[in-house]
């Protein structure tokens, strides 16, 4: 693990070091967004968005990671390496800021274009449309990514990869892998139950949480 860069001194250019090369890169949507905003109204909810982003920069820190841009709810990041992306994603979802947010995560790694200040390449749109595919809160990821995240931490980590084959619009069928560690369900309820009473004010029906079916 790096020391924190700051980001405002570097382009993500001068970050990446080339113009070509592979990257992990990451995909988060805030699950229910909409519904919360109107429930919210803008003033509170913007608030609470902030609170959101702020503690996505605030694991960043700690990870050898570029937060590419921010997207309406969503974020787009790129790391150095599988496991600092993997290990972001389940701090990052068991920990969103704001107790009743909940996040898809995307994650898939590959060779991708870096140019003025973004990142470009079909590797970008297939990491999309794995975080997409996510019908409710979760971590989702390609082999690329379990494969290396795997080859450097180890077997025994602590976190599951739970296969799947699903249908990626325009990729065909992909193997994908469900992450899971530890706290990630406990995390996954606790947020769950805040949205419901903020969305319904009603704590006794908090539903379970949804397997993706392949």
């Amino acid at each position: 693990m790096s020391a924190p860069e700051d980001q405002s001194l570097v382009t993500l250019q001068q970050w990446a070091g080339a113009e070509h090369l592979g990257l992990t890169l990451l995909f988060t949507d805030i699950v229910d967004s909409t519904a919360i905003g109107i429930r919210l109204g803008d003033n509170r909810w913007i608030d609470d968005l902030f609170d959101h982003f702020s503690r996505a920069r605030f694991y960043a820190n700690w990870y050898d990671c570029f937060v590419v841009k921010v997207i309406g709810d969503s974020l787009m990041m790129a790391f150095r390496t599988s496991s600092d992306a993997v290990r972001f994603a389940i701090d990052f979802a068991n920990d969103t800021g704001v107790e009743y947010i909940s996040i898809r995560v995307g994650i898939h790694s590959g060779e991708v274009q870096v140019r003025d200040n973004d990142v470009y390449g079909l590797n970008v749109n297939l990491t999309s449309r794995v975080q997409h595919i996510l019908p409710r809160e979760g971590i989702l990821a390609t082999d690329s990514v379990k494969r290396d995240y795997q080859r450097r931490v180890g077997l025994d980590s602590g976190v599951r990869f739970l296969e799947r084959r699903l249908e990626l619009k325009s990729f065909g069928n992909e193997v994908v892998y469900i992450v899971r560690s530890a706290n990630s369900m406990n995390a996954i309820r606790a947020q769950r139950a805040a949205r419901e009473v903020l969305l319904q004010g009603n704590k006794s029906s908090v539903p379970p949480v949804p397997q993706i079916r392949s």
